[in-house]
């Protein structure tokens, strides 16, 4: 047993703790706010045209700051800093597309992600990376293509997702 209620400790530099098979509190941290959600039925996008995908049903959401409604992510009081954001989107038949993450419906977009395919059929459109979000910072995803016509995103969680967590420590 190590001190008692109230007391503290120093582990001098050298030592190793073995902590394999003890239980851990307090120690680390929670990667949250984090979100992940997909989209649960198909998003038609218009021919020549950038749309905000919405991603409709939540597989969690830690702080509720996801909207199913139009697909925005918003950064919970207190909880600015660097983030790992995920999209996925997969579609057909298209010739030319483009997926980008939009922070406070910036003009560029980052993490942008473009298919040039002439054949487009079956391609997913995926992209990660790490931005920093302000305390009330908004993104989403936005999509382009121009096909020629109307088409529409394929549903479920393994075609279409948008997530990401807030990183600790840095």
């Amino acid at each position: 047993t190590l001190g008692g209620s109230g007391d503290t400790f120093t582990v001098p530099s050298g030592v190793t703790v073995n902590m394999s098979s003890a239980t851990q509190t307090g120690v680390g941290g929670t990667n949250t706010p984090s979100w992940l959600a997909y989209l649960s039925s198909a998003q038609s996008i218009s021919n020549q045209t950038a749309t905000t995908l919405v991603y409709q049903a939540e597989v969690y959401d830690t702080a509720s700051a996801y909207n199913t409604s139009n697909g925005v992510f918003t950064v919970p009081s207190g909880q600015g800093g660097k983030y790992f954001v995920t999209f996925a989107t997969r579609f057909n038949n298209w010739n030319y597309s483009d997926a980008s993450i939009y922070i406070n419906d910036g003009g560029s977009g980052l993490l942008t992600m473009e298919n040039g395919d002439t054949d487009g059929d079956n391609n997913t459109l995926m992209n990660s990376g790490i931005v920093s979000l302000s305390e009330g910072a908004t993104i989403k995803v936005d999509f382009y293509q121009n096909g020629g016509g109307t088409a529409s995103m394929r549903a479920n969680q393994s075609n279409s997702w948008f997530g990401g967590f807030k990183l600790i420590g840095v």
